[in-house]
C-alpha cells in the first residue's frame, strides 16, 4: 500500500509533512521524492536504534543547507508541537504496525516463537513487560489481557500469572508462554498467544494512549486541505481511528427536550472521510509480505 499511502498524503508538494512512524525510514524515503523545493518532512521514532538508521540512510539529505528532512527521537504523540516552531501541518501519516526489526529480535521480547527477556519497550527508558508482569495485581493483569488483547481466557492467564510468580518471578518470553499455553484448551494455542503478548506491548509502550494524544491536538495543528493518513494492524487501533473520524466528520445535533428545535452541536464538520472503507493489501502485496493482510488504512481531510 506505499504507493496509495504517498498518493493519499501528499496533496501540497511544498508543504509541511510528518511521519510519526519512522521505522526503517521506508515511508520517509517515499514522501522525500514527492516533495519539490520548500518541502519539509519530521519523521519520528521512539527507538533511537530507528533514528540512528536513517541518520545513515539519509545522510546526504539531512546535511544539507535546509534540509527537507529532520528526524527526532520522541513519539509520535509530541507531533503536533512542531507547528508552533514549523508552521500548521499539510499531512499526517501514522503507520502503527510493529516493525519487523522489532518481531524478529532475538532479544527484545516481542514474540512467543523467541526464549528472551520479557522487555517489549520500543526505546530503551521505562517500565518493562518483565516489570508489569511481576508487580501488577491480578485484577490489573485481568483488565490489561482482557483489554488490550481481547482475550476471553484473561481471568484464568491472570490469575496462573500471579499463582506462578508468587514461587518464582517470570523473566522471559517463554515463561510467559508456558502459563499461557497451560491454560487454553486447545493444540495450538497460537491466537491466544498472540493476543496475551500484544496486549502486553501495547501496556508497556502506552500505544493506545499516545494515539489518541495525537488525534485530540492534530486538527487545530492542520492546514485547511491536510491529510491524515493512518495505517492500523489490530481492531484496538482502527477503533479509535474510525471514531475519531467520524466524530468529526458529521454534523453533531444536541437535542433539547424542553425546546421544539435542535441545537446545533457542531454545525460544520471539521473532517471529510477520503475512504468510505479501510483499504487493505492487495494480493499481490500480501503474498510479498504476509503481515499485511491485518493492515487497514483510513483517511480524513481537514475542511474547516
Amino acid at each position: 500500500m506505499h504507493e496509495e499511502t504517498i498518493s493519499y498524503l501528499i496533496k501540497n508538494p511544498k508543504g509541511l509533512y510528518v511521519d510519526g512512524t519512522l521505522g526503517g525510514g521506508g515511508h520517509t524515503g517515499l514522501i522525500l521524492e514527492k516533495l519539490s523545493s520548500g518541502g519539509k518532512l519530521i519523521s519520528f521514532d521512539k527507538d533511537p536504534d530507528a533514528i540512528e538508521h536513517c541518520r545513515k540512510k539519509y545522510a546526504s539529505v539531512l546535511i544539507q543547507r535546509n534540509a527537507k528532512l529532520i528526524l527526532k527521537n520522541q513519539s509520535f504523540s509530541k507531533a503536533c508541537s512542531i507547528a508552533e516552531e514549523f508552521g500548521l501541518i499539510d499531512g499526517l501519516l501514522l503507520d502503527l504496525g510493529v516493525s519487523s526489526k522489532h518481531f524478529d529480535s532475538a532479544t527484545g521480547g516481542f514474540s512467543y516463537r523467541t526464549d528472551s527477556h520479557l522487555d517489549m519497550r520500543f526505546q530503551p527508558e521505562g517500565e518493562t513487560a518483565e516489570d508489569i508482569i511481576n508487580s501488577a495485581t491480578e485484577e490489573e493483569l485481568e483488565r490489561i489481557i482482557r483489554v488490550y488483547g481481547e482475550e476471553s481466557f484473561s481471568r484464568k492467564i491472570a490469575r496462573r500469572i500471579v499463582e506462578v510468580r508468587r514461587v518464582k518471578a517470570l523473566h522471559t518470553t517463554f515463561d510467559l508462554k508456558e502459563i499461557i499455553e497451560s491454560i487454553i484448551p486447545s493444540s495450538n494455542p497460537k491466537d491466544s498467544l498472540s493476543r496475551v503478548f500484544q496486549a502486553f506491548r501495547i501496556a508497556v509502550n502506552r500505544e493506545l494512549e499516545e494515539l489518541e494524544q495525537i488525534l485530540d491536538c492534530i486538527l487545530p495543528a492542520m492546514n485547511l486541505g491536510g491529510r491524515i493518513v493512518i495505517m492500523s494492524y489490530h481492531s484496538l487501533e482502527d477503533r479509535i481511528v474510525k471514531t475519531f473520524f467520524k466524530e468529526h466528520s458529521v454534523q453533531k445535533v444536541h437535542m433539547n427536550k424542553y425546546k421544539s428545535t435542535s441545537e446545533e452541536a457542531n454545525p460544520v464538520p471539521k473532517l471529510k472521510i477520503l475512504t468510505k472503507n479501510p483499504i487493505i493489501a492487495a494480493k499481490e502485496e500480501l503474498e510479498l509480505n504476509p503481515r499485511s493482510r491485518s493492515a487497514k488504512m483510513r483517511v480524513a481531510e481537514r475542511v474547516i
